[in-house]
Order: structure tokens, then C-alpha cells, then sequence
């Protein structure tokens, strides 16, 4: 004879706490470029810093596309991130975003321009305190 155990709830109550990050918004899927214009002035942003590997910058024309539709004179793109995101990329793209004087980062690709572009936010950020 076979018995079956039933988990009852208190087996399955998952307790955890979500902070936030800095990130503003996450967009993705068909048709988020044509919002991407009202998303970058719904957020005061006009001068664009575009985090991006080489292959997508030189081997295809996205980054084009997403510079035309941004409706902004100016986007600036950072194509030096590479598998894994090694941190001298990241610190490069930090002092290309002082140097540019960007008001707002688009990310682009896979996991790594993404993750970059995330801690190039942090990192910015953690040396800009008075600034931000």
C-alpha cells in the first residue's frame, strides 16, 4: 500500500524582501523600438549612452536602427564590451560616459552589454555621489 503526503502551505510559504534597483525601466519584445523616442523623453534623457558588443555595432544594423529611432541628436555608443563583461570594459565605459557627458544609458544584447550597462550605472554612480 502506497501513501501519498500532501505539502500543505506552510511547506511552500517563500518569505523574501525585493529592493529595487536604479534601473528606471526595462523594455523589450516587438514593437518596444518605436516607443523608445517617448520612453527617452518621458525620462529626460537626449544624449543616449548605448552599451553594446562589437558583433551587434559592426555586424548588424540594430544600433543604427535604435540611434535613428531615439529621436536624439546625439547617441553615444559604447561597443567595447566583451563576453563576460571584463571590468577594465566596464571602467573604460565609465570614464567614455564622463567624457561624453550622457544623461542616460540604453543597453543592448545579450547578458553581457546588459550587465555592464548595469554596473557601469553603479559604478558612475559610486563616483559621482555629490553629483547624483
Amino acid at each position: 500500500m502506497s501513501s501519498t503526503i500532501l505539502p500543505t502551505t506552510n511547506q511552500y510559504t517563500n518569505l523574501g524582501t525585493y529592493v529595487a534597483t536604479i534601473l528606471k525601466r526595462v523594455e523589450y519584445g516587438i514593437g518596444s523600438l518605436s516607443k523608445l523616442a517617448d520612453i527617452l523623453s518621458e525620462l529626460s534623457i537626449s544624449k543616449p549612452f548605448l552599451v553594446t558588443s562589437a558583433s551587434l555595432a559592426t555586424k548588424t544594423d540594430i544600433i543604427e536602427s535604435i540611434k535613428n529611432a531615439s529621436g536624439c541628436e546625439s547617441v553615444v555608443v559604447f561597443s567595447g564590451i566583451q563576453q563576460h563583461s571584463p571590468i577594465q570594459h566596464i571602467r573604460n565605459a565609465v570614464i567614455e560616459l564622463k567624457m561624453r557627458g550622457s544623461d542616460g544609458i540604453i543597453a543592448v544584447g545579450g547578458g553581457s552589454p546588459i550587465d555592464a550597462a548595469k554596473l557601469v550605472i553603479h559604478l558612475y554612480k559610486e563616483r559621482n555621489r555629490s553629483i547624483a
